[in-house]
């Protein structure tokens, strides 16, 4: 079981930068057999959500939507009370800390 995580909002990127990253390395990601991946596109400094998070999640819920990836969980529904969130938590440990709070920021991508 493969995990890792991908930061796009490093060194605060524009939007379509950010975008173009997540889109190349979900990518690649496929191709290294990479199955989960933790993207960190952060929640926005206005309080509301700005717009790489914005673009990502939609962007990320279309390729469910689409069947390119097996799922897409935001971080806030990542919860005990999610039963796909439980069952990547127990393939990929390393979403412990996740189940623990509501992160805005996150969403868990299954490929």
């Amino acid at each position: 079981m493969k995990y890792t995580e991908l930061n796009i909002k490093e060194n605060m990127p524009p939007s379509q930068e950010a975008m173009s990253y997540l889109k190349s390395s979900l990518e690649r990601f496929k191709r290294e057999k990479i199955e989960c991946v933790l993207v960190i596109h952060g929640y926005g400094s206005t309080g509301k959500g700005g717009v790489i998070h914005d673009k990502a999640r939609q962007w990320l819920k279309a390729q469910e939507r689409n069947g390119k990836v097996k799922s897409v969980i935001s971080g806030e529904d990542f919860t005990i009370f999610n039963f796909k969130a439980l069952e990547l938590k127990n393939k990929y440990p390393q979403l412990q800390e996740l189940l623990k709070v509501c992160n805005n920021g996150v969403t868990v991508v299954e490929l």
